[in-house]
């Protein structure tokens, strides 16, 4: 729906239940200069069970504004899948404040597709419980996706992907934790990293990180990646990399930290004969 069709249903004399069943929207402009301040949050309370809701070329410049009004009452209850695309725009979700905290904890797949103004996913503490799969793709000006806090919550989590963002540098930022403390990627079984140049690790802090399901890494285009972590990593499972520089072969040396280092030793052997 584009926001013509949008003023038509919302003016129009029309059955009050007429889009209760509505679980997929896809709201587009047609515009690309026309930015915006908002939602049509008055249009999403005619939609009740919305499930699915994708922006496409939307000129915002913060999904959820800081302050809850009146408005947002009763909006997105049921909202799981949420993806934003091409909104050069948006500099912020605003999935940390305190109002939106229930939107947040309900989300199961988050998609960040080409929004190269946002720089990260979050600013402050976050819990995503519920969250399955997280694709973050084109987005350049993203250094990482998740503080230490943030990621702690990804209990749920099973797809991670993040693929052509030039600036990103780590995945979990490194904050105050020592090595007592633990990051649980329960259900993680595949990590693809692609086309990152600037990616040094997933984390560069001591504290452990539990994969008890990784099977593997899909590694491609990362010439900068040294080491996974610097801490323990428990990955009982993790049988490879898969990596253009052992021509897509698995490649797999006693543990995953020991396997992405010589990885990127083989790279700089080959890129300096």
């Amino acid at each position: 729906m584009n926001e013509e069709s949008i003023i038509l249903l919302s003016h129009a004399h029309l059955p009050q239940d007429l889009l209760c069943k509505l679980n997929f929207l896809l709201l587009c402009s047609e515009d690309d200069d026309n930015k915006k301040d908002t939602l049509p949050f008055d249009f999403l309370l005619k939609l009740p069970n919305l499930e699915h809701l994708k922006l496409f070329c939307f000129g915002l410049t913060e999904i959820f504004h800081s302050q809850k009004l009146e408005v947002h009452d009763k909006i997105l209850s049921r909202l799981k899948n949420f993806t934003l695309e091409n909104l050069e725009e948006l500099k912020s979700i605003g999935l940390e404040h305190p109002w939106v905290k229930p939107y947040s904890e309900r989300l199961e797949s988050l998609k960040l597709i080409e929004c190269p103004q946002v720089e990260k996913i979050v600013s402050g503490a976050v819990s995503f419980m519920n969250m399955k799969e997280l694709v973050v793709t084109d987005c350049e000006k993203m250094e990482y996706l998740f503080t230490f806090s943030a990621a702690k919550s990804l209990v749920q989590l099973v797809i991670l992907s993040i693929q052509n963002c030039e600036s990103i540098k780590e995945i979990v930022k490194k904050e105050n934790e020592d090595a007592s403390h633990e990051i649980i990627f329960g259900c993680v079984k595949t990590l693809d990293l692609d086309t990152l140049p600037l990616l040094g690790s997933f984390y560069s802090g001591n504290a452990t990180l539990q994969f008890s399901r990784l099977k593997k890494v899909m590694l491609d285009n990362c010439p900068n990646m040294k080491t996974f972590s610097q801490g323990y990593i428990n990955a009982p499972f993790f049988y490879g990399v898969e990596s253009s520089i052992g021509d897509f072969d698995l490649t797999f040396h006693s543990d995953l930290n020991t396997t992405i280092k010589e990885l990127y030793h083989k790279q700089v052997r080959i890129h300096f004969g």
